[in-house]
């Protein structure tokens, strides 16, 4: 019994070691992925590195990024199953510190894996015996005591002659005034002329046009009435803008504010209203003059819209949220920034689809072509905030 109880172990354990390899068509789209080992797992501030992940569980898909602004990747690419590639770049004003690269299917969690940023290699010590050191000096046998010499009568000493004059100190050159720094000129608050319509009714879906000076890229507008939720704006020039509002079917009508805030914090305040439901001011009657045709070099008003780039739908906002971008979509596609610096740009060509997630309600997720899918949440992060963005989106996208 002893000795068949033996086989039946060996034969298992052949059956073990004779499993096949996993294969590309055994990884499901929303299996974990398991990272094992990355090479190189550290690199220095501006270097440029392709890294290499070995794991398991890689899908068609796969992706790899970044949690932190100091890592950016540029492109990543799956090898096989158990094996993904990335090209990293490190800025050249990263301090040194541990951060996070994930790497994720198409519909599973990430999995997370730490990347060293270093600095230079420190200088080698120098050796404690020097080729260059002399050689210790042999100590002199001592010398043979002379014969005590005769006994010599001093001469008398040479007269000292009296001491110079001193020299009268130096006159120092005067200090050399400093020219006055350039002046810095102050910023400049905005100032807003018109707001039409100046009012709106619960439940209405509006743009808003905005006129007056010293718009910048990059103006945020916001309400003191909490019902009225902003949806993107647009920045067309410097004396206009265009914002998107959706207007709560609950909202509480009455005369309120609006205000527009620059970059730098400076900002402006000018009337807006709820009125009663279903009601709202009618604009006012067309003006005789003929409009002045556009010129032949205008061009499309961006789109912006507040929102986290997520490493996938399950992901957690406080890893992914620490930075609030924009989403900017334009005539040739959309692109994500970051303070002020573009991270990911997906042409109109490439876009496949605009679509809520159905593993996170207050996500959505963008899906090119490739199969290659960007994951996002709106800056207010509610489900419903998700969805009208993603109408938006598709709203705003040039057909």
């Amino acid at each position: 019994m002893a000795w068949a109880a033996l086989w039946a172990w060996a034969l298992a354990l052949q059956m073990v070691w004779a499993a096949p390899p996993q294969t590309d068509s055994d990884v499901p789209p929303d299996a974990v992925p398991q990272i094992q080992q990355i090479d190189p797992a550290q690199a220095a501030p501006g270097a440029h590195v392709t890294i290499a992940i070995k794991g398991s569980n890689f899908s068609g898909g796969a992706y790899v990024s970044s949690v932190s602004p100091a890592i950016h990747v540029d492109s990543s690419k799956r090898v096989s199953a158990t094996q993904m590639e990335a090209e990293v770049s490190v800025s050249a004003s990263a301090t040194p510190s541990t951060v996070s690269l994930l790497v994720s299917n198409p519909a599973s969690r990430a999995a997370e894996t730490a990347f060293t940023i270093v600095t230079g290699s420190p200088a080698a010590a120098p050796s404690k015996e020097s080729p260059e050191s002399p050689p210790p000096a042999t100590p002199a046998p001592p010398a043979t005591p002379a014969a005590p010499a005769q006994e010599v009568k001093p001469s008398t000493p040479p007269a000292t002659p009296p001491p110079a004059a001193p020299e009268p100190p130096a006159t120092p050159a005067p200090a050399a005034t400093p020219a006055p720094p350039p002046a810095t000129p102050a910023p400049t608050a905005p100032v807003v002329t018109a707001v039409a319509p100046p009012q709106v009714g619960p439940g209405f879906d509006v743009d808003l046009k905005i006129t007056g000076k010293n718009f910048v890229s990059g103006t945020k507008v916001s309400f003191a009435n909490p019902g009225i939720r902003v949806m993107g704006v647009s920045f067309a020039s410097s004396t206009a803008l265009t914002v998107h509002v959706k207007v709560a079917v609950d909202a509480s009508p009455g005369s309120g504010s609006l205000f527009v805030i620059n970059p730098d914090d400076q900002e402006v305040e000018a009337p807006f209203a709820v009125t009663a439901k279903g009601v709202v001011k009618p604009p006012p009657p067309p003006s005789t003059e003929k409009p002045a045709a556009p010129a032949a070099t205008a061009t499309a008003a961006l789109q912006r819209y507040d929102a986290f780039h997520l490493g996938s739908p399950a992901e957690a906002i406080r890893v992914h949220g620490k930075v609030k971008g924009a989403l900017v979509v334009s005539s040739s596609g959309i692109t994500y920034e970051e303070d002020g610096k573009t991270l990911i740009n997906i042409p109109l060509s490439d876009i496949r689809e605009i679509k809520t997630s159905s593993l996170a309600p207050d996500t959505f997720h963008i899906t090119l072509s490739s199969g290659k899918t960007y994951h996002f949440a709106p800056g207010s992060l509610r489900p419903s905030d998700a969805r009208d963005l993603v109408d938006s989106l598709r709203k705003a996208l040039p057909h």
